[in-house]
């Protein structure tokens, strides 16, 4: 009976705290609904501050473009830095929200913040690699060593910025291939998006070709290419011929070249005027280096008539 005196109210106790295995404030249904609201209010804050900040960054991009007079690289730069921030906000109001949503279940967060510093500062001795790469992104952001939108090239690999973090950076080759390098392992970074590029054609001359004829017809076709309404706006300094490089009993080497706004004129530029080159050659009679041997240079026959 003694026993039964004692265990009668611990049982009372544990089913007035407990409901089916569950907390008593889960059962309360009032003190749900409050904090319920109060998560809700929480999430709606967050996410409006978050627009809030989005649209002083937005603002700040604008702010940036206009005091640089809307210049390509500045507008890029703009929107690097945008990006870097949006980043950063919602890093920041996320972590908020959690935390004080934790508060809101009861949790005691300062124990919690007190520990995630010291697990933070465990990871960061171990994490060298992790903080080698944040400190390399924050150079490159620092040094404006390139942008979203840039023609880049990473340890050989040509490339296109599509996103930058203090972390890696997304890029997109030629072949349409996503790649995300870390920042700390950007060994050489060649940045074709800045200044100027050179064009430059090398054509190979047969041997036993007339050089003179060949130099001249080259001329001829760099000139009409430097005056061509399509191609001249292209070109910061006209197509000019250096010379022949090379002379061998291979064969010889002459070169023409320029400068031309920075990405992909360069090439483009180097590609018509080969072709143009080429088939100048052909219809003078002279032979190429890649031609066959035993190959005759020249028109193409007329077709006998029927």
């Amino acid at each position: 009976m003694i026993a039964q005196g004692l265990v009668a109210p611990v049982a009372a106790a544990a089913a007035a705290d407990t409901t089916h295995g569950l907390p008593a404030w889960l059962m309360d249904t009032e003190r749900l609904g409050v904090m319920l609201v109060r998560l809700g209010l929480t999430v709606l804050t967050a996410f409006l501050a978050q627009r809030l900040l989005f649209l002083l960054v937005r603002r700040g991009e604008i702010w940036l473009e206009g005091a640089s007079r809307r210049s390509g690289h500045a507008v890029q730069r703009a929107h690097t830095i945008g990006q870097l921030l949006r980043h950063g906000v919602t890093a920041l109001v996320g972590g908020w929200a959690l935390l004080h949503g934790l508060e809101i279940l009861g949790w005691d967060v300062k124990p919690l913040l007190v520990g995630a510093s010291i697990l933070g500062a465990a990871i960061g001795f171990g994490a060298q690699l992790l903080v080698r790469d944040v400190i390399a992104g924050t150079f490159i952001f620092i040094e404006d060593q390139f942008v979203v939108g840039d023609t880049i090239e990473v340890n050989g690999n040509p490339a296109t910025v599509e996103a930058v973090t203090l972390r890696s950076t997304r890029l997109r080759d030629f072949q349409g291939r996503e790649l995300h390098v870390p920042n700390g392992e950007m060994k050489l970074v060649v940045n074709h998006s800045r200044g100027w590029n050179r064009a430059v054609v090398d054509l190979p001359v047969a041997p036993g070709q007339d050089l003179a004829s060949a130099l001249r017809a080259a001329e001829t076709v760099a000139a009409a290419l430097n005056g061509d309404p399509a191609w001249g706006p292209l070109l910061l300094e006209p197509f000019t011929t250096l010379g022949f490089d090379r002379v061998s009993p291979e064969g010889s080497t002459l070169r023409l070249v320029a400068r031309a706004r920075p990405g992909g004129d360069a090439a483009r530029l180097a590609r018509e005027l080969r072709l143009r080159v080429l088939e100048r050659w052909r219809a003078e009679g002279i032979r190429t280096a890649a031609d066959p041997p035993g190959s005759r240079a020249g028109p193409p026959p007329a077709a006998p008539e029927r």
